[in-house]
């Protein structure tokens, strides 16, 4: 996978999560997997095609969707209500937005669809593609945010 792709997707992430989350991220090594991880609480898919087609998936426990919401809302946040999954999409918009910024940049444009949030631990999401895993991690929590590339 073209490196820039990588790029963008880590640099689209750490952007918005700094500048409207107030959250400092990191990243375990990128990897390429053969399936969407499983048992997350919370998972918000958002596709993209043009230069690129596929899907961007971003996963996250119950726990630490609440903790994401509470910084963009400024308060305690303790239930995964419609609110909360509003605003879970509206993260995914801006990090897939950045995105595709960052691909228009390097040549690859991409046009992204609006966010589907699912809830729902027991949820199997199947795709077609190369699946590229970044884990994320805040203080001692992960979530996903992954690309699925069709080929």
């Amino acid at each position: 996978m073209d490196v820039r792709i990588i790029n963008s997707i880590l640099k689209s992430t750490v952007r918005v999560f700094t500048e409207a989350v107030n959250m400092k991220i990191e990243f375990e090594k990128p990897q390429i997997a053969k399936e969407l991880a499983k048992g997350y609480d919370l998972v918000t898919l958002v596709g993209f095609n043009g230069s690129l087609s596929g899907n961007l998936v971003y996963a996250f426990d119950m726990q630490v969707a609440l903790n994401i919401v509470g910084k963009m809302m400024g308060m305690p946040y303790n239930q995964l209500d419609d609110l909360a999954m509003s605003a879970i999409g509206e993260l995914a918009n801006m990090i897939s937005g950045n995105i595709a910024t960052n691909m228009e940049q390097i040549g690859k444009p991409i046009d992204i669809t609006p966010p589907s949030v699912i809830l729902g631990k027991e949820i199997h999401v199947n795709v077609d593609g190369v699946i590229l895993k970044i884990i994320t991690k805040y203080e001692d929590k992960t979530f996903e945010v992954d690309m699925v590339l069709r080929e």
